[in-house]
């Protein structure tokens, strides 16, 4: 990702911020940070630049900014909606846990250690290219797979959100909202 930028605006009192930052497919992607954290939102814009520099940033700050204030008022809706189907939640929460998909942090960790074990001598370049490529086609599979079950999820129990895109990222987000309330019981 490249130029990532903080965005803060205020939603009927509450401090909102994101994060937006430009992916290398040339469409930008807007991270909710804050007062809720995780949902995510992927949009292009009517031109692409290839960075966040002074003379664009106001015009797609007003862009991101009402994306950001969508996301905002998309969770407020389905913070209500979650008691609803809380308990089946919790169960595809576990069924989607036995997915594993490997974190962006993790991914690099993967990669890194491939790299060293090259530089190190202990693959060829075609064993490096061959693993990093098999690897790439795993979690790219694993990764569509559980992207696939949270859309049919969320057209389930949320249907009026199921167009939403980065569907796992909505999932976890409602699960934790369980699980806070969870926390505040204790």
């Amino acid at each position: 990702m490249l130029g990532i930028k903080t965005l803060e605006i205020e939603v009927n009192g509450t401090l909102v911020k994101g994060s937006l930052q430009l992916n290398a497919k040339g469409a930008y992607q807007l991270d909710l940070l804050s007062p809720y954290v995780g949902p995510m939102f992927t949009f292009s814009f009517p031109k692409i630049y290839h960075a966040l520099w002074e003379g664009h940033i106001s015009e797609i700050d007003g862009f991101a900014t009402s994306h950001l204030r969508t996301l905002f008022h998309k969770c407020e809706n389905i913070k209500k909606e979650v008691p609803k189907f809380e308990r089946e939640l919790k169960e595809f929460w576990l069924e989607l846990e036995t997915i594993s998909v490997l974190s962006p942090l993790e991914w690099n960790e993967k990669c890194m250690f491939l790299k060293k074990a090259l530089q190190e001598g202990y693959m060829d370049v075609d064993t490096y290219e061959k693993t990093l490529n098999d690897l790439t086609i795993v979690m790219e599979k694993k990764y569509l797979e559980r992207e696939k079950r949270c859309e049919v999820f969320l057209s389930q129990y949320l249907p009026e959100y199921s167009h939403l895109q980065n569907h796992f990222s909505w999932i976890h987000f409602c699960y934790e909202l369980t699980e806070k309330k969870h926390l505040l019981l204790l």
